[in-house]
């Protein structure tokens, strides 16, 4: 190198590509000391020497734009990363006209001198000595070295100098990890980095500690402080121990387990820590010690994107970069602040990676053109509606008057039709154009996120991408599971703490199976589920550039080259910046598929004259339904607008299936057929009240639109179904009578009383279930919704289809219920299962809102069960990575109106069912239900006449108490239990159907009887005595005026004296199978005792 003819583009040809690195740095390092040494003599040598890097760094530049193999391009751009730095270096010093080899403006530098007497490199920073390592690195890339790296690169030597640690800590995305991974690389010493999680214990750590101090290996233990405070604690101990033998010299120690380690004195322990986030903790005091901590808050963007530019071979780097910057900060000050937006270095990177693969292949377009279609095509993909035209108009003024074009990617939009085609899609524009957005995301990202609103399109996109793909001649597959259906421990394996075994879980299983792949497969490992602070985060050092999976057990997966992990959720509150910075983004927002393109696509499965009858139906009143429910009206249950075209779809599909396929139904019939649907859709989780305001909006301003029946006085369109020829049928015609039985009694909860409510919701539940589908009740507490679905599930044939009933409560698991419904199945062929005997099967769950919601407001239970509706099956946690698929199975579900301290479910489980409101009847129904049961139990059969003359008066007395008591009695915080609601009513009545005529043979009696049961269900409720008061005197002005004066005469006169029992009755008959020990002496009355005053 001291040979005047030398030239370091031969070395850098003919040597490997770090000899060549080294060798650049070694040159800087004599031709600046040579420089420095003799400014004072040669005044011209320092003007000279800077020439000369300038021109080393042209040559260097336009290297690049020559056709290069991948590896020499890598090589020639870290080359020009660093040498940009050494010129920036020499520059300043230059200026500042340091003279003096000992100035600390170039101490502070890292600078390499080749020790011919020993055959050695050696490595100073300040006053710290490394000698080279020679380990085989490869041709890998370099950070671009900035004033912050500088300054941790010096805090970072200090501390291995004093026989310490280094500990960068600062918000994602400013390069700690790399800056640490970077000094390794410049130092010839091999990096491992450790991703961090709460899953960590101190025997694994120990292992790792052992390890790297045997070997003299860097160790980067990235988010250190996400680890158990226990465990640190532990960990500080043996750090300590480490550091202390280094300290000494010591060529063997004694580790804090009792092993005796050999020590390789080129060892170092590093820690990068978030301050501040979501599952992080604070160090302790005496690990803090054992550190020096260097603050990385804000990198220097600026320098990072010029000197990339450069490497990609922008000429014009100054002015574009400017353009670059200035454009991502006012993005981050005028966009809104969305959770999922990242404008860090992460985001920088990527789009730099993008513009190095641009300028190779559009040589000729101007440099101007290609930074302003890269960027606009990178960002607008996260952006939500409204950001989207600020950023289009920051771009502008950026960018003055230049029009960006777009790429055309005609074989795989030529695909993605075919696809669509295929799966009888609609291929809408603002929907491709997000297909085409994940795809460019995908060529630069390996860890993306498709995030979205529920119904926006996301699945649907990944499958007709992967499926275009699989087209163009690459086989795309994917790997989906949901990582909130199972447990961390399931997810990414178990350490069994007694024998050290390691179990893996079900995604470190599908993992590994990625590298097993041949190299023309590529596998999206797509994680379908609520994303929270902890799981995720599992994730991190696979997504950044280490990409390498990190287990409990020390194991490090890297990432396949063809793999890719995708993650699908419908929000991202939970996630913390680490994890967001590091995802290629792409928002699907509400307004991608509206639902005429869903609308369109259901369309695609019908005949041309169905599909065209329905599109001017829909056309003519739909969008001005949904617009008057999303302004005026209020549903009990929030559903977005897919979900709504999707279910008025399965009614018109349920209806259609009434009629014979080949019959061409005329256009009236079809009318009528989409104003059933719309009925029972768009007012399908309307209350009674907005129901009316609904009906009133479509006979007003919609007549003429929709074809309604002809009602008579009182009748609601609502009264009304579609009958088997296509006409309209009252619901009352299709009622049968119910007769109370005269011989016996049945089971009262079992009893279902036929009337308008129940029959109509039965005939949607069927409508809905026959199609394979799945229907959810939502409805107050006593709108008999588990008696309809049990009555409905009673009439199956058992010999085609079975039923099951489970309940949801606060303590069910995902694992509960998984393994319930597992025990349903039977193994059919391979790793289908279905139930047993071929059949099918409707499983019926109640309270399915029940389930406990977790820290991160999501409900795991329903998780699992949105896994089973939606992808069929369950991963198997016996056999990680195995997948059963569950056949004939549908799903029913019950649940009472979310709010008011009620849970919600997910909105991607609703969207799995069609959901109906079951309202309260009205009060006609009330009593003719309350009225079979009271008079069909007291029959002339059991008792006497005048009894049974008398009762039907007290069915609409009761009814009206009940009503004045909801009304009035309102729950409070300090009487939270004053819910008076259907059940009370019907509890009323369950219990005055409990006397025999023996005990009532009077309507004295009978008025007792029902003065007792509004005491027992109503009275014994109420807390103060003024409620109490209210109630008793309710109950008397309400029997006065319904009764009349002579039959309230028969009413006692102190209802609170009155109590009906059943203890007091003779022993029953012994039947002769009571057990030995049976004692018949059973008291009357129960004892007095003695010390009650």
């Amino acid at each position: 190198m001291t040979d005047p003819q030398f030239s370091i583009i031969t070395m850098i040809e003919q040597f490997p590509a770090q000899m060549g690195l080294i060798g650049l740095q070694m040159l800087w390092t004599i031709r600046t000391e040579y420089a420095l040494k003799n400014s004072v003599n040669m005044k011209k040598i320092m003007k000279d020497t800077n020439q000369e890097f300038i021109k080393l760094l042209n040559i260097l530049i336009d290297a690049t734009t020559k056709n290069l193999t991948k590896n020499e391009r890598l090589n020639y751009e870290t080359l020009i990363t660093i040498h940009v730095h050494q010129r920036d270096i020499f520059e300043s010093l230059y200026q500042m006209k340091v003279t003096n080899l000992f100035d600390f403006e170039w101490l502070k530098q890292e600078r390499f001198y080749y020790i011919e007497e020993f055959d050695r490199c050696e490595v100073r920073i300040t006053d710290v000595l490394f000698l080279y390592q020679n380990e085989f690195l490869g041709c890998s890339d370099r950070l671009v070295i900035t004033p912050l790296t500088d300054r941790c690169y010096i805090t970072l030597a200090q501390a291995v100098g004093m026989n310490m640690g280094g500990a960068p800590a600062g918000p994602a995305g400013t390069g700690k990890t790399e800056t640490t991974k970077d000094m390794g690389k410049s130092l010839g010493k091999y990096v491992v980095v450790f991703n961090c999680s709460d899953q960590m214990d101190y025997r694994g750590l120990g292992r790792i500690f052992k390890g790297l101090v045997h070997s003299g290996t860097w160790g980067c233990f990235d988010e250190f402080n996400r680890i158990e405070l226990p465990v640190l604690s532990v960990a500080a101990q043996q750090i300590y121990i480490v550091f202390m033998a280094r300290k000494g010299n010591k060529e063997t120690f004694i580790f804090s387990d009792g092993d005796t380690v050999p020590m390789n004195q080129e060892f170092a322990i590093f820690l990068t820590m978030n301050p501040g986030y979501a599952g992080r903790q604070e160090l302790p005091e005496n690990l803090k010690v054992l550190f020096r901590s260097v603050a990385m808050m804000v990198p220097d963007r600026l320098i990072i994107i010029r000197v990339k530019l450069a490497a990609c071979g922008f000429k014009n780097n100054l002015p574009l970069s400017k353009k670059f910057f200035i454009l991502y900060q006012l993005c981050e000050e005028q966009l809104s602040k969305q959770v999922h937006y990242d404008f860090g270095l992460r985001n920088i990177l990527a789009v730099l990676r993008t513009l190095g693969t641009q300028r190779r292949s559009n040589s000729s377009e101007p440099e101007e053109t290609i930074l302003m279609r890269v960027l606009k095509g990178m960002n607008v993909s996260k952006l939500v509606d409204q950001d989207e035209t600020i950023f289009l108009s920051l771009i502008e003024d950026l960018f003055v008057g230049m029009k960006s074009t777009s790429s055309a990617y005609k074989d795989l939009q030529t695909a993605i039709l075919s696809s669509c085609e295929e799966k009888k899609l609609v291929n809408h524009p603002s929907w491709n154009l997000k297909i085409i957005q994940v795809y460019e995301t995908s060529l630069v990202r390996h860890g993306l996120m498709i995030l979205g609103p529920t119904g926006s399109g996301k699945t649907t996109a990944i499958h007709c991408l992967l499926s275009a793909l699989t087209k163009t001649g690459l086989t795309h597959f994917e790997y989906r599971m949901n990582p909130k259906a199972i447990t961390a421990s399931q997810m990414f394996g178990r350490l069994d703490v007694a024998t050290n075994d390691w179990t893996d879980g079900i995604f470190s299983t599908l993992w590994r199976r990625t590298l097993k792949l041949s190299p023309d497969e590529y596998c999206w490992i797509v994680l379908d589920g609520p994303v929270d602070a902890v799981w995720i985060e599992n994730l991190n050092s696979v997504l950044d550039d280490n990409k390498t999976l990190t287990l409990a057990n020390g194991d490090r997966i890297v990432m396949a080259p063809n793999a890719k992990l995708c993650f699908e959720p419908d929000n991202v509150d939970n996630a913390s910046p680490a994890t967001i910075s590091r995802m290629g983004m792409t928002f699907f927002s509400a307004t991608v598929l509206s639902w005429r393109v869903i609308f369109g696509g259901w369309g695609k499965t019908k005949s041309t004259y169905l599909s065209n009858s329905f599109q001017d139906i829909f056309d003519n009143s739909y969008n001005e339904l949904l617009k008057m429910l999303q302004s005026k009206l209020l549903p009990k249950m929030a559903l977005l607008e897919p979900h709504y075209i999707h279910q008025t779809c399965d009614i018109i599909d349920g209806l259609l299936s009434m009629f014979p396929e080949n019959e061409d139904l005329s256009v009236d019939i079809l009318s009528r057929l989409y104003t059933f649907a719309i009925m029972w859709s768009i007012a399908a989780v309307l209350e009674s009240d907005n129901r009316l305001l609904l009906e009133e909006f479509i006979l007003k301003d919609m007549s003429g639109k929709i074809q309604i029946p002809k009602l008579k006085e009182g009748e609601s369109i609502y009264d009304y179904t579609i009958s088997k020829d296509g006409q309209w049928q009252h619901w009352e015609t299709l009622i049968e009578s119910y007769t109370y039985p005269s011989d016996y009694i049945p089971v009262y909860g079992d009893i279902l009383v036929p009337n308008l409510d129940n029959v109509r919701t039965m005939f949607l539940i069927t409508l809905i279930a026959n199609q394979e589908k799945n229907v959810l009740l939502i409805g107050e507490q006593g709108t008999a919704k588990t008696v309809m679905i049990k009555s409905y599930m009673q009439e199956f044939d058992p010999e085609v289809r079975m039923s099951k009933m489970l309940n949801f409560s606060s303590a069910t698991t995902p694992n509960m219920f998984q393994s319930t419904v597992e025990g349903y199945m039977e193994k059919r062929f391979g790793t289908t299962y279905g139930p047993p005997g071929n059949r099918k099967m409707t499983i019926f769950i109640d309270d399915i809102n029940m389930p406990i919601i977790n820290d991160w407001g999501d409900q795991v239970t329903n998780e699992i069960t949105r896994q089973l509706l939606e992808n069929k099956g369950f991963y198997s946690l016996t056999k990680p990575g195995d997948y059963i698929n569950i056949v004939g199975v549908n799903m029913l579900g019950a649940m009472i109106h979310p709010g008011g301290g009620r849970n919600d479910v997910p909105p991607r489980l609703k969207r799995q069912f069609c959901i109906f409101n079951c309202t309260l009847p009205s009060n006609t129904s009330m009593d003719k239900i309350f009225g079979a049961l009271g008079c069909g139990y007291f029959c002339v059969e059991r008792f006497n006449d005048q009894v049974v003359r008398f009762l039907p008066r007290l069915v609409e007395l009761t009814r009206i108490v009940w009503q004045k008591t909801k009304q009035k009695l309102l729950p409070t915080p300090a009487n939270f239990h004053y819910v008076f609601n259907l059940r009370d009513l019907s509890r009323i009545w369950e219990g005055m159907l409990q006397v025999c005529s023996a005990e009532c043979q009077d309507v004295q009696m009978v008025l007792r009887l029902w003065c007792h049961e509004l005491q027992r269900i109503v009275y014994d409720k109420l807390t103060s005595s003024r409620d109490k008061e209210w109630f008793l005197e309710t109950v008397r002005s309400s029997a006065e005026k319904f009764l009349g004066h002579e039959t309230y005469r028969m009413m006692p006169a102190n209802m609170k004296t009155i109590v009906f029992v059943d203890f007091m009755r003779d022993m029953v008959d012994p039947t002769g199978d009571e057990p030995d020990d049976f004692e018949p002496e059973t008291p009357n009355i129960y004892e007095n005792i003695e010390e009650y005053v």
